[in-house]
């Protein structure tokens, strides 16, 4: 039994280890100076998975990631410039993915044991004829980029990889969505001052 005083703690903890916790690819260039940047501006981002055929589903996706990595970088003390030309940084996105499919990985309650199935009188084996049972799992890709807009060359860039079965679109696009906020909270805070 918890103690009740620690109860909180112990919530916390649990809370903790069932947050996805997606691992970020991260670059920054030597010279960028990301923190003593004040202001950022949007480019057009890019999805390229079957969802992408579908137009309301690509708005969905853009309004979405925009909003996820917008939020992150104004927390962090960066002002949004709905003029490009007086941005500090230019903020793109992509996305990219595809779907496989598997063999599922299904084990058979009561299975027999090998033993009783490799034996002359054992139980039959299944006609060959029989396929496996597959199952879909979608592969992604969700990028985020940060240009100079002066040089045009890239400052900062988050990548995070991730392969998983998502029921419908909607729980794709909030998916997408969460794993661009995951990378914008790895983006260098502001420095005060400046």
């Amino acid at each position: 039994m918890i103690p009740a005083r620690l109860l909180p703690s112990f919530l916390l903890a649990l809370a903790a280890g069932c947050a996805s916790s997606w691992p970020v690819d991260k670059f920054e260039a030597p010279e960028a100076n990301i923190s003593g940047r004040s202001s950022f501006a949007w480019q057009s981002g890019e999805v390229s998975t079957p969802l992408a055929q579908d137009t309301g589903v690509l708005a969905s996706v853009e309004t979405q990631v925009r909003a996820a990595v917008s939020g992150e970088l104004t927390r962090k003390g960066y002002v949004e410039a709905l003029d490009s030309a007086r941005a500090d940084m230019l903020v793109s996105y992509q996305v990219a993915g595809s779907k496989r499919f598997v063999l599922a990985d299904d084990k058979r309650i009561g299975a027999p044991s090998p033993n009783e199935v490799l034996t002359p009188g054992g139980m039959p084996l299944p006609p060959a004829s029989e396929l496996p049972r597959e199952q879909s799992v979608s592969e992604g890709t969700v990028v985020v980029f940060v240009v100079d807009p002066a040089t045009g060359k890239l400052v900062w860039r988050g990548l995070v990889a991730v392969e998983g079965r998502v029921a419908s679109k909607e729980a794709a696009v909030r998916q997408m969505a969460e794993i661009a906020r995951h990378i914008a909270q790895e983006f260098p805070a502001r420095r005060a001052g400046s």
